[in-house]
């Protein structure tokens, strides 16, 4: 699962992810998270590592809290591929230019956080399979 969410921005990144991981984790999938993938002599954002990481993705959770356009960018690229997309963000977040952005899934506390970040998982590995039987029926 790729994520896409605030990071130097966010005070509370770190409590954030720690949250994010746990509930990856429960529901049996591993998470890729972009900055983690960066040289560790600083190299810049690389497009074509993004687009294959997110084309191999079996889905994308972005938070879209903050308004941040670094954010925005990488969920037009997830969107422009056709991955399958679930946007959450803060209560209160004012939402951008994002497909289906009436979906978002609005938290206001690490509980509640956890609760739809798991349902989101959840959501998108059920939209997979479901893709994967009707590919295989379509054989």
């Amino acid at each position: 699962m790729y994520v896409i969410m605030p990071v130097q921005s966010d005070p509370h990144y770190k409590e954030k992810r720690a949250v994010l991981s746990s509930a990856a984790a429960h529901a049996g999938i591993d998470v890729h998270f972009p900055l983690d993938h960066l040289s560790a002599y600083g190299a810049d954002f690389d497009l074509e590592e993004t687009l294959s990481a997110l084309s191999h993705s079996i889905g994308v959770v972005a938070d879209l809290s903050l308004e941040r356009p670094s954010c925005y960018y990488e969920l037009g690229l997830a969107q422009a591929l056709k991955v399958p997309v679930a946007l959450v963000a803060q209560a209160g977040t004012m939402i951008h230019q994002a497909d289906h952005r009436g979906s978002v899934v609005e938290y206001s506390d690490s509980k509640s956080y956890g609760d739809v970040l798991e349902e989101a998982f959840g959501r998108l590995i059920a939209d997979q399979q479901a893709d994967h039987r009707g590919a295989l029926s379509q054989r």
